[in-house]
């Protein structure tokens, strides 16, 4: 993390004039006051209901009462184990983000800041899992790119550019209805009224721009991730499934070449992200621990400087395409493969997939032992390795799972709580900022501290994704479902 006394504040009439433009050019599509926020967001609630008690047939697919069958459904397949890698994400990801956005002193980069984090990372058993939490990014990752390739493979013979199409514009309808409602509440007034430290630190530097990067899953590319900047995930994960059908496409036709080409592909990647931390300094901060927020007057070049190298080796697609195109491997496997695994050979695979994401994990405490070691061997190739490491760690336990040679379902509470996960995610940085006002966790010196906040944070957040999962995500997917396969996508 940035030390207080490198942030400085330079008032000055050319960031007042950027942000009075970005003001008006932002105020002609986000509402002025809550009231106006409101209207339509009850007029949706509204039809919503009205669709859950009308006999009409074009309501139907608002209904609560069919979301909520939906939501209990319950499926009997092998790959039911990502539910449980799913929740195991979201949680992980929940847990960086109380320790970061849900400290004032962070957000205010006080000096006690940096005594908390210190006191994070030199814990001997949870310094590593507290400072290596953004890990949970390279779950997702995997499990974005197996179900990528499953999908994309069970059409596989259809003419490239149709395919593509089709794939797309399917994973947009899933994605945008959600990111687009979320964002028009985040971005405007009724955030603003309910959590302002929220509206201050996650949207001041917004602007026209940086919603539209948001709603054109662009936000990855911001030149700073001051802009609600947790949500670059969904940008990076839609440009990887822009470019996914090349790598699938080649391995349905020549599995041999395809195989070449993906793991060519994570080995340059690797080489990107040593060149990108060599040519930065930035080798010692493989986490990356330092928060995406904004600051009010914050000169601009200061704020670029903070985020050099960390930003976009983090980001960016040809940094960070190492775990998905692994998920991607695995899911051609899996379609591909009637493979059967006894159980002796089973377990040892998920023991030592097991134990060497577990060491993955905990390599980097060199880093935090020599905070000031700077580009070292050891940094360099660690920072260049650790996350597709992790993520092969991650597919090969999940394929000890998928192919053991007896089938256990999961529990159907993780089949639920993995399809809140998507608005659990868009919506649990609002719930961390709630704890901003929770005395235990702004006088937190230990990471148990944080583990005992976590499981408020988690239902409080995924309370919050039950309700926008029955009020917007399940009847607007009805309705584009509709709408897709009008068009035959």
């Amino acid at each position: 993390m940035e030390r207080l006394g490198e942030v400085r504040l330079y008032p000055s009439s050319s960031i007042l004039d950027t942000n009075m433009t970005a003001c008006l050019l932002t105020g002609a599509f986000l509402p002025d006051t809550v009231q106006m926020a409101a209207w339509p967001l009850i007029a949706w609630i509204s039809l919503v209901i009205f669709g859950s008690i009308s006999q009409y047939s074009i309501f139907t697919g608002l209904s609560l009462f069919r979301s909520i069958k939906e939501l209990r459904s319950e499926r009997s397949s092998k790959l039911d184990v990502l539910d449980i890698f799913r929740f195991i994400a979201i949680l992980w990801v929940m847990l960086n983000h109380t320790g970061s956005e849900g400290r004032i002193d962070i957000l205010e980069r006080l000096p006690s800041a940096d005594a908390f984090k210190s006191a994070m990372h030199d814990h001997p058993i949870f310094g590593a899992l507290m400072g290596n939490s953004a890990l949970g990014v390279e779950i997702f990752l995997v499990l974005s790119g197996l179900l990528a390739a499953r999908s994309w493979l069970r059409n596989a013979e259809k003419p490239f550019l149709n395919h593509w199409r089709s794939f797309i514009t399917r994973r947009l309808l899933r994605l945008a209805p959600s990111m687009f409602i979320f964002v028009y509440i985040a971005a405007g007034p009724i955030m603003e009224a309910l959590l302002p430290r929220y509206s201050s630190s996650m949207v001041s530097a917004c602007g026209f721009w940086g919603i539209l990067s948001h709603v054109t899953f662009t936000s990855n590319w911001q030149s700073t991730p001051t802009c609600m900047g947790y949500l670059w995930y969904l940008g990076l994960d839609m440009q990887l499934y822009m470019v996914a059908p090349i790598f699938l496409n080649l391995l349905h036709k020549s599995p041999k070449r395809g195989m070449i080409l993906t793991a060519a592909t994570i080995i340059t990647s690797m080489f990107i992200r040593a060149g990108y931390c060599t040519a930065y300094g930035t080798c010692n901060k493989s986490d990356v621990d330092i928060p995406f927020i904004s600051y009010p007057g914050q000169d601009a070049e200061t704020l670029k400087s903070i985020y050099a190298g960390l930003w976009d080796m983090y980001s960016r697609p040809y940094t960070k395409c190492g775990p998905f195109l692994i998920g991607l491997l695995l899911g051609y496997v899996t379609f591909s493969s009637q493979h059967i695994m006894s159980p002796a050979p089973s377990k040892t695979l998920f023991r030592g997939s097991l134990f060497v994401a577990i060491v993955t994990i905990y390599a980097i405490l060199p880093e935090y032992w020599n905070p000031d070691a700077g580009n070292t061997v050891y940094n360099t190739i660690y920072t260049a390795v650790f996350r597709s490491v992790f993520a092969l760690a991650i597919a090969g336990m999940i394929a000890a799972l998928y192919f053991r040679q007896e089938y256990r379902p999961t529990h159907p509470i993780f089949a639920i709580l993995a399809k809140l996960t998507y608005n659990a995610y868009l919506l649990h940085m609002p719930v961390v900022y709630i704890f901003n006002w929770l005395p235990f966790l702004q006088t937190a010196t230990s990471p148990i501290h944080l583990l005992l906040v976590l499981p408020f944070v988690a239902t409080l957040s995924f309370l919050a994704a039950l309700i926008f999962y029955l009020f917007v995500e399940a009847p607007i997917g009805h309705l584009t479902s509709q709408y897709a396969t009008r068009l035959g996508l």
